[in-house]
């Protein structure tokens, strides 16, 4: 058996698989692998007969009971934008959560709404509702729930839908459970599907696939790994390789937050490799590289504590002209009181350095580190109220 027995029954009569087939297979797949890893008790499919529902959801994440819930919001981004008030527990209770996200016509077709960012916002314990509850607890009185709903892929007729629940932290009786916890809210994201046909072939063949890639693994098979199986593993470790180089690529058009996600995963996998002793010089070289980026992106978005976290590493084990620029940039821009002390110290060992070396052994980089280091003393000395040294 393989993938194309699996997943393009329609192979046969087409030799050259597209790109739409690749995304559809892939997209299912990874949707799949995330929902499959979740604990079995938050594992929710509905159907055209089954609905998923917002009490469904309460309960089995945060064990809230309908008992305790009481008015909802519905805030949509979705073309009008309005916001709907459901007063109704029964009704808050079976809120199909489905519909909020999948748009299904007259014939049955099945779509995201484009754009669809759904929050709903629950009373729960609301006032008075403490009398007629069996519960008499003070805890959990006058409490919010919020829900964040969004689509997340589909694929092979299964649509996933990602819900994330915050409780914040207790209104009331906070000296008794800040000991347990320090008041956190609760948090948790749970992601649920909509089946347009039964998944259970669809599934049973993801299981198949994913043992069969393990398998391949264990027996050092790698060239055996398909498109698909290798989407699958990535999801569960990190491509080194991959990452950094998407991270350089987002990076290069200014998307730093995305380059920000590449490359921490790439940190910390490396990292794991030095700790167990098992990084190659290679990777030290990718580690110290990473670490740049990641100052680099931090810096840029005026983050400089984060910045200097990954900065100081680099500027400490690397030290080269670009790493000490950086370093020192980050220092000057977030106002740093060791800015002026490390770039006097830069200053005194490039003069040592330079005084060394024949006139022709004196390099660009080296002039225009040397120019660049007394600008950002002028730069720090005005920061600093020395005008006349600026000068």
């Amino acid at each position: 058996m393989n993938l194309k027995s699996l997943f393009n029954k329609k192979q046969e009569e087409k030799p050259t698989r597209d790109l739409v087939d690749f995304l559809n297979d892939s997209n299912y797949l990874t949707s799949e692998l995330r929902f499959q890893h979740q604990p079995s008790n938050i594992q929710m499919r509905a159907n055209k007969n089954e609905k998923v529902t917002l009490g469904m959801l309460l309960n089995r994440t945060f064990d809230v009971r309908k008992e305790e819930v009481s008015d909802m919001g519905i805030i949509s981004n979705y073309f009008d934008k309005q916001l709907e008030i459901i007063h109704d527990s029964e009704e808050i209770w079976n809120y199909d959560l489905c519909k909020s996200i999948l748009r299904i016509n007259e014939q049955g077709e099945i779509s995201y709404k484009f754009g669809e960012n759904v929050i709903l916002a629950i009373s729960c314990r609301k006032g008075g509702s403490i009398e007629t509850d069996i519960d008499k607890s003070l805890s959990r009185n006058d409490e919010s729930i919020i829900v964040h709903l969004r689509g997340t892929g589909a694929g092979h007729g299964s649509w996933f839908i990602c819900a994330t629940i915050l409780i914040p932290s207790p209104a009331y009786e906070k000296e008794k459970t800040y000991a347990r916890d320090q008041n956190k809210p609760k948090v948790l994201s749970v992601l649920f599907a909509y089946d347009e046909t039964d998944p259970k072939d669809r599934i049973a063949q993801y299981n198949y696939l994913k043992e069969d890639a393990f398998e391949k693994i264990r027996q050092k098979k790698y060239n055996e790994i398909t498109e698909e199986q290798t989407w699958l593993l990535d999801q569960l470790h990190v491509n080194i390789s991959k990452d950094y180089w998407w991270g350089n690529k987002v990076q290069k058009e200014n998307r730093f937050w995305d380059a920000i996600i590449y490359f921490e995963n790439v940190y910390n996998a490396l990292q794991d490799q030095w700790r167990e002793g098992t990084i190659t010089d290679e990777g030290k070289d990718c580690f110290f590289k990473t670490c740049f980026r990641l100052g680099y992106c931090y810096n840029e978005l005026q983050l400089y504590e984060k910045a200097l976290f990954y900065l100081d590493i680099v500027y400490g084990f690397v030290g080269n002209i670009h790493c000490k620029m950086e370093y020192i940039n980050c220092l000057v821009n977030s106002k740093d009181f060791r800015a002026i002390y490390i770039i006097n110290k830069e200053i005194q060992e490039d003069l040592t350095r330079a005084m060394q070396l024949k006139k022709e052994e004196i390099t660009k980089d080296m002039v225009t580190f040397h120019h660049f280091l007394r600008r950002r003393k002028a730069y720090t000395l005005v920061n600093m109220g020395r005008l006349d040294e600026a000068e």
